[in-house]
């Protein structure tokens, strides 16, 4: 199918796309930058995080391009809103924020990156479990896609943001609801998230996170 993006696909290119834009907004901020410039100078690391995304949802050419339509930053500097600054952390400071101080903008960055980053795993995760290529070959282009996009939020070696932590996070914001033997989930669903669950924690918790 040409020029418009398949209904099974939008869903969790969505998923994925949401928290990225996300990253790349704190990613700048953070830089003290504009959303153009950095997503310039981090062109070939975006890149190849976006190969794996590709690989791991089965996106096709169209859906991978909604990403760029849809950055922010083709048309124009990219200026990040503290209005989006507030959607990306959650709120964790009230409207209208101070970004001007340096201790409330540290904690939007922060917050920001646990928040996005967490919703980036499940968005993965969620593509992999039902148009990816099998766990095997799906948990390691998650940790690239993890580990990329949080570099992306460390550029300067001052913010490391740790993917084990991120897991950690995950598992227990994601996982409890949809494990419990209560769950609405099918059996399927139940198994295959244990399975990505367990495929994760062996990468990230028992190797560098």
């Amino acid at each position: 199918m040409t020029g418009a993006v398949e209904a099974g696909e939008r869903g969790p290119a969505y998923d994925v796309f949401g928290p990225l834009w996300s990253v790349l907004d704190l990613g700048a901020v953070a830089d003290s930058s504009t959303l153009t410039a950095f997503v310039t100078a981090h062109r070939g690391e975006l890149d190849g995080l976006l190969a794996a995304v590709r690989e791991i949802g089965d996106f096709s050419p169209e859906t991978m391009r909604l990403f760029e339509r849809q950055g922010g930053w083709g048309d124009g500097p990219g200026e990040v809103t503290p209005e989006s600054l507030m959607l990306h952390s959650g709120c964790i400071e009230e409207y209208p924020p101070d970004v001007d101080d340096p201790l409330v903008l540290r904690r939007m960055l922060a917050m920001g990156a646990d928040l996005q980053l967490t919703r980036l795993m499940e968005g993965l995760v969620g593509a992999a479990m039902v148009r990816g290529p099998g766990v095997a070959r799906s948990t390691p282009l998650v940790v690239v896609v993890m580990r990329r996009a949080a570099a992306l939020l460390s550029s300067d070696g001052e913010r490391a943001v740790s993917v084990s932590d991120v897991f950690r996070m995950w598992r227990v914001a994601f996982l409890p609801g949809v494990l419990r033997p209560d769950s609405p989930a099918p059996e399927e669903a139940r198994a295959g998230l244990r399975a990505y669950a367990h495929a994760l924690e062996g990468v990230l918790l028992d190797g560098p996170g």
